[in-house]
């Protein structure tokens, strides 16, 4: 506190006792009072505390920008790896049922008996397909209301998240069952 605050201040606490009807102010209370302001902690900040002051407040606005952008960049590469983990199911998937497809136009020509067996991988392989179709757009409708700023919307978004995850993991494990379905049709080819 500078010297003037301090006169201001004296000032209107005299005035304050005067309007309250005090004439005369006992030297014990000014001074008890004066020696309250002399030990409380002094509100003038020197230069050297200022500028540390200053280094640490940069320090914190420095730190919090990097625990932002290292959140940021992790987001980002859960992004990435979602949408791959979507390509990778897609892939599976797609790529067995045009391969399943393609062996069953072969068989139109030579043994239609045999198609039936593999009729049911490529069904399973294209019920994979569809899930994983689904799963992208779970992704991007958790995506859309996780931008909102109301609670409702978080939760829907969240529990969108949860099934779009539930849906990829599906998608892989439909894989293995046609995969299965169409080695139990290639081992009883004969």
């Amino acid at each position: 506190m500078s010297a003037k605050e301090f006169a201001l201040q004296l000032k209107k606490i005299i005035e304050d006792l005067k309007e309250n009807g005090t004439t005369a102010i006992y030297c014990d209370n000014l001074i008890s009072y004066l020696d309250k302001v002399v030990n409380s902690p002094s509100p003038v900040v020197s230069d050297t505390e200022l500028e540390k002051y200053k280094a640490e407040l940069q320090v914190w606005v420095e730190k919090n920008k990097c625990a932002y952008l290292s959140d940021l960049e992790m987001f980002r590469s859960v992004i990435f790896a979602g949408q791959n983990a979507i390509r990778s199911a897609f892939l599976l998937n797609g790529g067995a049922s045009v391969a399943i497809l393609a062996f069953i136009g072969k068989l139109t020509d030579s043994q239609q008996d045999k198609i039936p067996t593999f009729a049911e991988s490529l069904m399973i392989f294209v019920v994979g397909v569809l899930i994983v179709a689904m799963t992208s757009g779970f992704t991007y409708l958790s995506q859309w209301l996780y931008a909102g700023d109301k609670p409702w919307k978080l939760k829907i978004g969240f529990c969108l998240n949860i099934l779009a995850i539930v849906s990829g993991l599906t998608s892989y494990g439909i894989f293995i069952w046609g995969m299965c379905s169409a080695y139990n049709g290639f081992i009883n080819f004969v």
